[in-house]
């Protein structure tokens, strides 16, 4: 127990070392940012899941010279990409580099086996790449037309006077622009990373199960934003355009996101039952 308590401090004191000058940074821009304001929460997760995982079992600190190496010249890419991105002042590249780095360490620290013991962990620091904008852009455009179509669309047929022109969707006398918040990458984010979390915690079944969940998350997220703007839509037209910019804004959001999360929970709940063997019947 001692001596995973120095590997570990020792761990978090060069991690420090490393990042604290770029979170700060990233504290101060792109972590206000809606699209980025999941990074220490998934950073909070992924650290207390590696954490237990290593108390949990004994990991090997003893690996072969070619391990090692391989390890130390991930963690040399890491922290060169640390430098371009610091001195280009490239998120991306500063952002990107924590994969690298937590991967290199590992391998240097504990050779193959603490690699696949620690995938989840490693997998969640791809949830902290920080995306520029034009990239973010390319990705939300297309959602933007999506979302506002299916709900121009949907409230038309029923009987509703709206319609959309690109991204713009005319409700009534009223104009809204479905912003970048509302085009459904945030929401496929968060959505995909707590959906790999419960996935993760649920632990070892069926893979049949888990591939219908993972399957899903990306349908359900956009169906989940579809029913917030068409909620944003029907306050606007009914209540005003104040009312639907306002507190009710975020409780649409609110709403977005709970819609999801419990259709997540129910295809988990319905793919469990449909693959469960015959003559097994409350049994998981």
């Amino acid at each position: 127990m001692q001596e995973k308590t120095l590997y570990g401090a020792a761990f978090i004191t060069a991690w420090l070392a490393l990042y604290l000058p770029a979170y700060i940074s990233f504290a101060e821009g792109p972590w206000r940012r809606d699209e980025n304001a999941h990074a220490l929460v998934i950073m909070a997760i992924a650290g207390c899941i590696a954490g237990y995982r290593l108390l949990m079992h004994q990991p090997d600190f003893t690996q072969s010279f070619i391990v090692s190496g391989a390890g130390l010249s991930v963690c040399a890419f890491g922290i060169a990409l640390i430098i371009i991105g610091t001195r280009t002042e490239t998120d991306l590249l500063v952002s990107a580099s924590q994969s690298f780095v937590a991967l290199g360490a590992i391998l240097f620290l504990f050779g193959v086996s603490g690699v696949k013991l620690l995938w989840f962990p490693l997998f969640l620091t791809l949830y902290l790449i920080i995306w520029p904008g034009w990239a973010l852009a390319a990705l939300t455009g297309p959602l933007k037309m999506f979302v506002s179509g299916a709900v121009s669309d949907l409230l038309y047929a029923a009987g509703l006077p709206v319609a959309h022109s690109g991204a713009v969707i005319t409700a009534g006398p009223y104009r809204l622009l479905v912003a970048n918040a509302c085009a459904g990458l945030n929401s496929l984010i968060s959505l995909t990373s707590v959906g790999a979390v419960y996935l993760f915690a649920i632990g070892a079944r069926d893979w049949r199960v888990n591939a219908v969940v993972i399957a899903l998350l990306v349908p359900i997220a956009l169906a989940a934003n579809i029913l917030r703007v068409a909620i944003l839509v029907l306050i606007t037209f009914f209540l005003g355009y104040d009312t639907g910019q306002g507190f009710l804004h975020e409780g649409a959001g609110l709403v977005m996101f709970a819609a999801a999360l419990g259709a997540v929970f129910l295809v988990d709940a319905l793919a469990v039952r449909l693959t469960r063997p015959a003559g097994t019947a409350g049994v998981r």
